[in-house]
């Protein structure tokens, strides 16, 4: 069973779009009062289902068509895996649990039969470091809306030149044992590399994001600071002016500090770092390693 641990992601977005809001014309999620730009959990999991689809593994949370083609629900989609494994309806919450990754680590809500499990891996929303610039551009496409038009439809997007955002996560082995899932330190390893790998393999005119830095904090026992808000990120800038990682700087004293006093509690802090991001103040308990 893996340990209890914790992390923190930085990652950015460039003249993309980090989350659309569909209920404000798609406009990128930003907080009203500071500007601050926001991404869902459920977007940032989707990075690491969508990689663990396109290398084969068995999702249960994900697009998934009937033989006619059409989209199906959640319900459609619990029927057609108690078809494909050949199991009983009682025996498919067993089955998620043991054999589909997403259900594994994230937990899921089945509507029929109805059962909810709860994952040990929870995703927090995301929001930007600083203030974020969202613009609004229009043009031309090449193809008409129909024969007789003279130019290529109208097309208009929402962006944000540049952001920098943290997200924290937190897997507790303590809910995996509630809810008797088997969580291998293999399963957490594969997760990250899925998660770094979704979010860089994710490329499109609306997604364009980067994952820089990658902190993992691994407890002996079952033990969360709830929040791990120990890196003091630094830039000269002001906030719309920024436009590239390599001008902040990330200032692990406090994480530092943050160690020494849970020294007793605390197995290892692993740290995975992007070429271009700038560390100041680590420590040799640290394990720095390239992303």
């Amino acid at each position: 069973m893996a340990y209890t641990r914790e992390f923190l992601l930085y990652s950015d977005c460039t003249m993309a779009n980090q989350n659309g809001d569909m209920i404000n014309d798609n406009r990128p999620r930003q907080d009203e009062r500071t500007r601050a730009l926001e991404i869902s959990d459920v977007r940032i999991k989707r990075y690491a289902r969508d990689e663990m689809v396109n290398r084969g593994m068995k999702v249960f949370v994900q697009p998934t068509k009937n033989n006619k083609g059409q989209f199906i629900d959640c319900k459609g989609v619990a029927a057609k895996v108690i078809k494909d494994e050949k199991i009983k309806e009682n025996e498919l919450e067993k089955k998620l649990k043991e054999s589909y990754i997403d259900v594994k680590l994230f937990g899921a809500v089945v509507t029929k039969p109805k059962f909810s499990i709860t994952g040990p891996l929870q995703v927090m929303w995301s929001r930007s470091v600083h203030e974020a610039e969202i613009k609004f551009a229009q043009g031309t496409s090449v193809f008409t809306s129909k024969a007789a038009a003279q130019q290529g439809t109208i097309w208009s997007k929402y962006f944000t030149p540049y952001a920098l955002f943290k997200t924290y996560m937190v897997y507790n082995d303590m809910t995996a044992k509630r809810q008797d899932i088997e969580v291998t330190e293999k399963d957490i390893e594969d997760f990250k590399e899925l998660l770094l790998s979704g979010i860089k393999n994710y490329r499109s005119t609306s997604k364009n994001q980067m994952p820089r830095l990658l902190v993992e904090v691994i407890y002996n026992k079952n033990y969360i600071d709830g929040e791990l808000d120990y890196i003091r990120v630094k830039h000269d800038l002001t906030d719309l002016e920024l436009r590239n990682i390599e001008e902040f700087e990330f200032d692990l004293e406090p994480l530092a500090k943050y160690y020494e006093t849970r020294k007793n509690l605390i197995e290892k802090i692993n740290i995975y770092k992007h070429s271009k991001v700038i560390l100041v103040n680590s420590v040799d308990a640290f394990n720095l390693m390239d992303m």
